[in-house]
């Protein structure tokens, strides 16, 4: 039986218990908008210090967040996907 969404994902976020996990994939217009966020997640991810899983092509970016402590989601995980959402404006022409 799966377990109830917990508090804290961010909505467009898919979560998986087992392994502990945070996906979404981000659709963009075309590969400058593609490119212009990723320097922007970049960016994120050094100021953060964790570097989320990431696949890409010319118009979209799959991101993974695992769970930091290896275990289970924490609200450091679901912060960081939040981050991750608000970055989009920094991207022109990203579709949300």
């Amino acid at each position: 039986m799966r377990k109830e969404r917990p508090t804290g994902v961010p909505p467009d976020w898919q979560w998986r218990e087992r392994p502990p996990l945070l996906s979404r994939r981000f659709q963009f217009s075309g590969y400058s908008a593609t490119r212009d966020f990723l320097d922007a997640l970049t960016s994120l991810s050094e100021e953060c210090g964790y570097y989320p899983d990431t696949s890409f092509g010319v118009n979209y970016v799959n991101v993974t967040i695992h769970a930091s402590n290896s275990e289970q989601l924490e609200q450091k995980d679901f912060e960081l996907a939040a981050r991750i959402d608000a970055i989009m404006p920094l991207a022109p022409d990203a579709q949300k």
